[in-house]
């Protein structure tokens, strides 16, 4: 029997700071988009990804950041 990595999704809004914890993050728009957030653990604050066309990024997060995210809104989701 097979288990899913990621069990739940979540829309992640790009209009204002949102806390959470999650697994990964999908984005479903263009390349090139940037994501700003804190990773898990606390130690990396602020970092700056940029994401693939239709792409997963591999990466615990506990907040995205409005301000330093310009994913189109309703494009970002979060696995857990």
């Amino acid at each position: 029997m097979a288990y899913p990595m990621y069990n739940q999704a979540e829309n992640i809004p790009t209009t204002a700071d949102l806390e959470g914890k999650w697994k990964a993050l999908w984005c479903s728009d263009t390349a090139g988009k940037t994501v700003k957030v804190d990773l898990c653990g606390g130690g990396s604050v602020g970092i700056t990804f940029y994401t693939p066309a239709y792409g997963l990024i591999p990466v615990c997060v506990e907040k995205v950041y409005d301000t330093g995210t310009n994913v189109t809104d309703g494009r970002l989701t979060g696995l857990n």
